[in-house]
């Protein structure tokens, strides 16, 4: 006896959301302002008209996609799988490739948004403690991840994640010229073991 297939449960208009922002993210980053509607649909497998149903307009959805790219947890995640018992060395370099991938992809993404109207909806509230809410939890994980080192430490963990973190994004930062920019392997031995030859005051 034959059965009829289950249809497969419509998803609710979050998870819709979600499912276009996941989709539409790299698209936005490759083709930034230039990428039409017809493009993310098409990205999320999905009818254009599905994309203004789940969102008011294009700048919304873009607002949307910096938000969720925002999200520290991913990020978080990534940075406690690293290898607890490798050498801080690597250990840092992981942690920094992680980082510059991040700063890349929020960097892409703000670029788009600096060329858009605001949404019909206004500025999505709370932008600001979402920011704030990111870089600490995002700091936590990394002084989590330097506390396993302490005894290498001059200074406190959470310090020393200031420092990488500062670094890290100083040197990714767009206004650095490319030729001047420094390698992963640089800025871990910079932070490890500064500039210096030789202990100041030799």
């Amino acid at each position: 006896m034959s059965t009829r297939p289950t249809r497969a449960k419509p998803l609710s208009r979050d998870d819709r959301r979600q499912a276009i922002l996941i989709a539409v993210i790299p698209l936005l980053i490759e083709k930034g302002q230039a990428v039409t509607t017809a493009e993310m649909a098409e990205a999320a497998g999905i009818a254009e008209g599905t994309i203004f149903r789940a969102f008011p307009d294009k700048a919304a959805l873009i607002h949307e996609a910096v938000k969720i790219t925002m999200d520290p947890a991913p990020v978080r995640a990534a940075l406690e799988a690293i290898d607890a018992a490798a050498p801080i060395e690597i250990q840092l370099a992981e942690a920094a490739r992680i980082l510059v991938e991040r700063f890349d992809r929020i960097t892409a993404l703000m670029e788009v948004l600096r060329t858009m109207p605001l949404p019909a909806t206004g500025p999505p509230a709370g932008a600001r403690r979402v920011v704030a809410e990111s870089i600490a939890s995002i700091s936590a994980a990394l002084t989590v991840l330097l506390e396993r080192h302490r005894d290498r430490l001059v200074i406190a963990p959470s310090r020393a994640a200031a420092a990488f973190r500062g670094l890290i994004f100083a040197n990714a930062h767009s206004v650095m010229n490319p030729e001047e920019k420094l390698t992963i392997d640089e800025v871990v031995g910079i932070l490890l073991c500064g500039i210096s030859a030789r202990p100041i005051g030799d």
